[in-house]
């Protein structure tokens, strides 16, 4: 008597093999790339998010009178003066604060193209980034009496797609 398994046994079993690992590899594959995505979207979202509460706090505690909104490069601007101390029972308002979209330094988005664009802080000649990848008319601001509605849109390029988010806020001058 024979024992074991002859060879076309051994080789239909090999290749059964071979196929359950090329499907599961592919499936793995699939929830890295799915993974990846989920990710670099989350980022984005986080850094919005982070923007937008950056320029609510400060509009919050904003001078009602001075604050300016306008449009410049596609988006819009915010011009605005926060109290920084009180004297004598009225405020002291700092140096004027600019938010603005200004052209980026780098290629952030990942496209290859030095296209970018970023939402900035400058106040006293110091600028300060709060996000990069903003899209054109991705920064805007709405006041309506006491009452500012913000909305930042971010797009970056992941694996040949584009990703988006966008964060929005609503704040209420206290000052």
């Amino acid at each position: 008597m024979n024992a074991g398994f002859s060879l076309q046994e051994v080789l239909i079993g090999a290749v059964i093999m071979l196929l359950m690992w090329a499907a599961c590899l592919g499936s793995q594959l699939a929830a890295t790339q799915l993974l990846g995505e989920s990710v670099s979207r989350s980022m984005l979202e986080e850094k919005a998010i982070f923007a937008t509460k950056d320029l609510a706090f400060d509009l919050r505690w904003a001078e009602g009178s001075s604050l300016l909104i306008t449009e410049e490069n596609d988006a819009d601007r915010v011009d605005l003066r926060t109290a920084v101390d009180y004297a004598e029972g009225e405020p002291v308002w700092s140096t004027p604060v600019s938010y603005r979209v200004e052209a980026a330094v780098r290629d952030t988005n990942g496209n290859g193209v030095l296209d970018d664009r970023r939402l900035v802080r400058i106040q006293d000649g110091v600028t300060r980034v709060l996000c990069d990848n903003v899209a054109s008319a991705g920064f805007t601001a709405e006041r309506a009496g006491d009452d500012l509605a913000l909305a930042v849109l971010l797009q970056k390029m992941h694996r040949g797609r584009w990703l988006t988010a966008t964060a929005n806020t609503t704040t209420s001058i206290r000052n």
